[in-house]
């Protein structure tokens, strides 16, 4: 069920309404069976999948908390981290398993043919990982077992972040489950509100961007360079308002309900580093990386290298090279199976390698120059940088495979000869192709940059009580004149959500 659908709308309607006349000790009923619903509306036997992962891990949680001896508890939670990563296996790389059976290329991505679109539940990627975190957290003894099954069952299927996260950790989440949630107009009609501003970032900006980059990226070969950097540059800005919108409805949606998710994203493309990117990115993603997979790397490696230099090369800059190739090549993986997801996993290991050897010098150079990092030319100067290292990060992210991706860098270089005229010529054919005129087009451009401007306003110049304290027509005329605009943009073609496949 998409959340741009009108029938989401009314199953989200009536689940919020029961939600607050229900006693609160079965509430997690009505979770439980709106969730399943919820993801059942998109492929019955899927839910199937999602209860084998609820049933195991909540047995392989229950046997982790039981023990005392560490070695005990961290056999069971091997064996629970190995189910899990053979279900999301099973599923992340049927492809490839049907290719090696059948010694033929049945589909190159998921989602290409029947057998990609029946076989990859949804979410799957992002209910394994909060799988995984919750067992993770139960060894670690931060927190203890969940011995509710029904409470347990609507921490990994809550329906707002099922299928695209963000991704929870026990002890966040499973506490609000107890919470008695009283019905507060504030925080429902605050919930409301962040749910419209996401539907108004995938609806008019989102969708209005994806016919371009379709067709330059889907036929790559007929674009020349100005084209090739102009969709990258728009895709960057699809991928956040499509992705960052479902977050928004996510968490608005959760609002509305009495429950709080958490940001996913902080103003990414003012990041003033990769690293930093990475910090406002895909927030529990990224989190999740450094927890699990970054710092036990880490450790496990800096117990067993004793030595304070190799080859010349400081341990400590080893240990980090290491942990982070091994952190981000399985961010690509996680991504998708292509060599294109690989490439780009691995530059941005090399990107924050790069960044961590230079450093040191680099601040040496700063202080000797006198440079101020707060000095606002620097800044601008570090988060241009930035974007431009993480939109050519992109291309590998967006082309089809990782030969395109190649093709598209290589044609970056060329038709810079051509006029102006010949470029916006190219584009009007790109538009007018995705049924937008200038005019619109226009519109939705520049909507971008004032999108940015309110989130960044409203989480760092505490705007949401000055936004409630507006006179009410102004405030009351915003959100029309965001409602009519998700109705003039809106088409219903093209609502899929593009961290579906993943």
């Amino acid at each position: 069920m998409l959340f741009t659908s009108l029938n989401f709308l009314v199953f989200f309607c009536i689940t919020a309404f029961l939600y607050y006349i229900l006693p609160h000790k079965i509430r997690w009923m009505l979770l439980l069976v709106a969730s399943l619903i919820f993801y059942a509306f998109s492929l019955p036997a899927y839910v199937i999948v999602l209860a084998v992962s609820i049933l195991f891990n909540f047995i392989f949680g229950i046997r982790i908390d039981s023990r005392s001896k560490d070695n005990d508890r961290r056999r069971i939670l091997i064996l629970g981290i190995i189910f899990n990563l053979i279900l999301l296996a099973a599923f992340r790389f049927a492809n490839e398993f049907y290719t090696l059976l059948l010694g033929n290329v049945l589909v190159k991505q998921p989602g290409d043919s029947m057998i990609g679109k029946i076989i990859l539940p949804l979410g799957i990627s992002f209910y394994t990982f909060t799988s995984i975190s919750y067992l993770v957290e139960i060894k670690r003894r931060k927190v203890a077992a969940e011995h509710h099954p029904g409470y347990f069952a609507c921490y990994l299927s809550f329906f707002p972040k099922l299928i695209q996260g963000p991704i929870e950790k026990p002890e966040h989440f499973l506490p609000q489950l107890r919470e008695q949630h009283v019905f507060n107009y504030r925080g429902v009609i605050s919930g409301i509100r962040l749910m419209l501003w996401g539907f108004f970032k995938k609806l008019v900006i989102a969708d209005q961007l994806s016919g371009l980059v379709d067709s330059v990226y889907n036929n790559h070969l007929n674009w020349n360079g100005p084209l090739l950097l102009f969709s990258t540059i728009v895709y960057a800005f699809q991928l956040y308002m499509d992705f960052s919108g479902y977050i928004d409805i996510a968490r608005g949606g959760a609002g509305v309900l009495g429950f709080k998710l958490n940001r996913n994203f902080n103003n990414p493309y003012l990041s003033r580093s990769v690293k930093d990117f990475w910090t406002r990115w895909h927030i529990t993603l990224s989190q999740w990386l450094r927890d699990y997979i970054f710092l036990p790397t880490a450790y496990y490696l800096s117990a067993r290298m004793k030595k304070e230099t190799y080859f010349g090369i400081v341990t400590e800059k080893i240990l980090y090279s290491i942990s982070i190739t091994v952190t981000f090549l399985i961010c690509g993986l996680w991504h998708g199976t292509g060599w294109n997801f690989l490439a780009w996993g691995g530059l941005y290991a090399i990107y924050l390698i790069v960044g961590h050897l230079v450093n040191n010098p680099r601040n040496r150079v700063y202080r000797q120059l006198r440079l101020r990092k707060s000095n606002l030319f620097f800044i601008t100067q570090q988060v241009i940088f930035t974007f431009i290292l993480v939109c050519f990060a992109w291309i590998f992210f967006r082309a089809p495979d990782l030969k395109s991706a190649l093709q598209i860098v290589s044609g970056l270089f060329s038709g810079w000869q051509e006029s102006f005229s010949g470029f916006l010529n190219s584009m009007g054919i790109l538009i007018k192709h995705d049924g937008l005129s200038f005019l619109e087009f226009g519109l939705v451009i520049t909507l971008i940059p004032l999108v940015g401007y309110i989130e960044f306003y409203f989480q760092h110049c505490h705007a949401s009580n000055k936004l409630l304290n507006l006179p009410l027509p102004i405030r009351w005329g915003g959100y029309y004149f965001l409602v009519l605009l998700i109705f003039y943009f809106g088409r219903s073609d093209l609502n899929t959500f593009i961290y579906f496949q993943f």
